[in-house]
């Protein structure tokens, strides 16, 4: 489908731009003179001010700035660290490119849209010094780009939300390169397609070309994630590696890419009206390095990069902090620490709701941060976590020294949201790695995400019950858990969300379903009867049944489903 839109958008500009047979209408020989040695280039000035005024004042560019503030909003509205909050104002100045697009590409053409090009002809500024003039309009909607990147960044810096980093200019200058080339475009368009419409065309091939031609892991590259080739997009947005030590990128390089290209587009525009020596050296320079910046992106890091990073995810210890609160020690990376104060809540409350011999019988609890075995890609839909990373990266670390089954507790990286959505879980899935580790249950998956199953068994409607216990809205979000991640079949297993909570048992609705009538008895009830002989609870032969008859609780109707999951120990 999109091989055949490129083709039509091809023909369609070729059959626009093909000499013309037949009777030659007088009227068509009267346009612009190009320009010659005795041009005087001094009036592109006074021009560009005109032209700017007309640019910034059209009615497409007014809707683009009315647009960018409600992109912006929503480009940071839930930050996770500096460097996501600059890329997500660039992010947010696209939409005003896309405008810029269609106001440069409308005001470039109004002389033959108001029918005044033979005026203009008989006027001593050929279109060559027009054309620049138009090219310098660039200067306007830079500056409102720039303004409106600079309020972003200062309002986030002031928001309540503790970031981690600190802001990065140049990948916020990428977005405001955008907005420049956009006038280039609109200008370049304007003069080799002269119709109303090309503009509002150029705007979709644009978004074509990002979204689908120029994204790695579509058609037809079917790259992974991390693969460098997605520099040679006008946006490179980030991977889902989740810390920013993981990626590589060569900010200050995309940004020459970007310049570059723009600087191309407005050489296409000022070739219209003729090929000269200056316009050459204008294209020739332009391409030349736009082609070695592109090329630069793509080259791989070096060896002494690549060693740093998978030392940074197969050996963590030595590059976490580690603190303890009420003996258990948490571990993260430097990027979230912010967020280990609400893992100690979480996992607190969690062992709170449970007898005092679900900590003291069981080794020390880590919490030792690490990457989710599956995440989101950028369609929403589940993939390997190393597929975020560099192929070079990727090699090197075996899936079974990275997911250990070690018998700790994993948070991953900002993974706690319902699938696809800003809708957060409150540290529910938290809760439920700790709840399973008190009963003696895998917390998190391991190795190529091997889980298990415990259906119908007591100890894991325990775990879920302190799990939901001990979060906010607990009861809501395991119902809505439990039937989001099932899709009505026995097993909650997830198999339709793209970033699956990192459990190492695929729960059973039965269990799950024991747990929310258990949130209806008083919880120091739950707790007398779990504390009068947990061991017995804990007994992976205890059943869901015989919990059920003790806390005077209807039997849970177990079904078990085909899985190809092995039953927990």
């Amino acid at each position: 489908m999109e091989l055949i839109f490129l083709i039509a958008v091809v023909a369609l500009a070729s059959w626009k731009l093909r000499p013309r047979r037949g009777a030659i209408d007088p009227a068509s020989i009267v346009g612009p003179v190009a320009s010659s040695p005795t041009t005087v280039w001094g009036v592109v000035a006074p021009l560009a001010r005109a032209e700017t005024r007309r640019v910034l004042l059209h009615p497409a560019f007014i809707v683009g700035v009315l647009l960018t503030p409600l992109m912006l909003l929503a480009a940071t509205s839930d930050p996770e660290s500096w460097r996501a909050v600059s890329g997500g104002v660039a992010l947010g100045l696209v939409p005003l490119g896309w405008m810029t697009i269609i106001a440069s590409n409308l005001v470039a053409l109004r002389p033959s849209r108001s029918g005044t090009e033979e005026l203009l002809a008989a006027l001593p500024a050929p279109q060559s010094t027009r054309t620049g003039a138009m090219l310098a309009t660039v200067v306007g909607p830079t500056v409102i780009a720039a303004v409106f990147a600079v309020a972003s960044l200062v309002l986030v810096g002031r928001g309540t939300t503790v970031l981690s980093g600190s802001p990065e200019p140049l990948e916020t200058l990428a977005g405001i390169l955008i907005v420049a080339g956009a006038v280039t475009v609109g200008v370049a368009v304007a003069r080799w397609l002269p119709g109303g419409g090309w503009g509002i065309a150029a705007v979709f091939v644009v978004i074509f070309l990002q979204a689908r031609f120029l994204d790695v892991t579509t058609w037809p590259w079917n790259r992974p994630q991390g693969d460098p080739m997605r520099f040679i997009g006008f946006l490179a947005e980030g991977t889902n590696a989740g810390v920013n030590f993981l990626e590589f990128r060569p900010a200050g390089w995309h940004l020459v890419y970007l310049a570059a290209l723009s600087v191309l587009m407005g050489g296409v525009a000022l070739a219209r009206d003729g090929l000269r020596r200056n316009v050459r050296i204008l294209v020739g320079g332009a391409l030349a390095i736009a082609l070695a910046a592109g090329w630069i992106q793509t080259r791989p890091m070096s060896e002494a990069q690549v060693t740093a990073r998978v030392s940074f995810l197969l050996d963590p210890a030595e590059h976490q902090v580690c603190e303890q609160a009420d003996d258990v020690t948490y571990c993260a990376y430097q990027d979230f620490l912010v967020d280990v104060p609400d893992w100690i809540d979480r996992v607190g409350a969690t062992l709170a709701a449970l007898p005092t011999d679900a900590r003291v019988r069981r080794p020390p609890l880590e919490v030792r941060q690490r990457p989710a075995i599956v995440i989101s890609d950028s369609d929403c839909s589940p993939a390997g976590y190393l597929t975020t990373l560099t192929s070079d990266i990727a090699s090197r670390i075996p899936v079974d020294d990275l997911w250990p089954a070690d018998g700790a507790v994993h948070p991953p990286f900002g993974t706690d949201h319902f699938p696809c959505s800003s809708r957060g879980a409150f540290g529910f899935f938290l809760a439920v790695q700790t709840g399973a580790w008190a009963v003696g249950l895998p917390p998190a998956p391991h190795g190529a995400n091997v889980r298990c199953v415990a259906s119908g068994q007591a100890r894991s409607a325990i775990a879920l019950w302190a799990a939901a216990a001990a979060s906010p809205d607990g009861e809501r979000t395991l119902r809505d858990v439990t039937n989001d991640g099932s899709r009505g079949f026995p097993l909650i297993d997830f198999a339709d969300w793209d970033s699956p909570p990192t459990w190492g048992v695929d729960y059973a609705v039965a269990d799950a379903g024991l747990a929310v009538e258990m949130l209806g008895v008083a919880p120091g009830d739950v707790r007398d009867v779990l504390t009068a002989d947990w061991d017995q609870w804990i007994d992976p032969a205890t059943t869901t049944e015989t919990l059920a008859a003790e806390l005077g609780l209807p039997a849970p109707s177990l079904t078990i489903g085909s899985s190809s999951r092995s039953k927990c120990p």
